[in-house]
């Protein structure tokens, strides 16, 4: 082979360099800075409930639910008729919800799921003061502004110990104006 087909050779097989303006490539920076703030922002708000739910007052838990979603979503998987976001339920929350429409009738859901319940849900696996975080099993993204959350362990069965006995939570977060929001909760 000649010389200088090598040199060609090598010319087309050498990576080229893509040259990008100044100001374009600020742009790209700020849009992945943008991007990954974005992709944080569900796991800090989770952080926050966490430590809302193990610090603050139950009151203060209204700022990152949206306890009549809750309650909706609720209302939508009891009904059959209706699409919810809430995916299969445990024996123990069916067992729970039955008790309640019993004993409360029309406005069960309005006496039972309230802040205080989600507070007791939420710590049912909290470990001390470290809240539930630890006890995270999955958290990532349904679509760009739905995120999925698993706290505990599955259940295991009678021979289990405490923290795998006690039932999995499931949190759907939702994207809204001011922010990540708690939109449903079950177990």
């Amino acid at each position: 082979m000649h010389i200088s087909g090598q040199g060609s050779l090598l010319k087309r097989l050498t990576p080229r360099r893509l040259h990008l303006s100044a100001r374009a490539r600020w742009a790209l920076i700020g849009v992945a800075v943008v991007a990954g703030l974005y992709l944080m922002s569900p796991y800090f708000a989770l952080w926050r409930l966490d430590r809302t739910a193990v610090n603050g007052p139950t009151s203060a838990l209204s700022a990152l639910v949206e306890i009549e979603a809750v309650r909706d979503q609720i209302r939508r998987r009891l009904n059959k008729e209706q699409d919810s976001r809430i995916g299969e339920v445990s024996g123990p929350f069916i067992d729970w919800m039955q008790r309640a429409i019993r004993g409360n009738r029309t406005d069960a859901l309005d006496a039972i799921v309230t802040l205080a319940w989600l507070r007791n849900l939420l710590l049912t696996h909290a470990q001390t003061s470290e809240g539930f975080w630890p006890a995270i099993r999955f958290a990532f993204f349904d679509n760009p502004i739905r995120f999925r959350v698993r706290i505990g362990a599955r259940s295991q069965g009678p021979g289990s110990s405490d923290a795998e006995s006690r039932p999995q939570v499931h949190l759907i977060l939702e994207r809204r104006l001011l922010g990540w929001r708690v939109t449903a909760a079950y177990y």
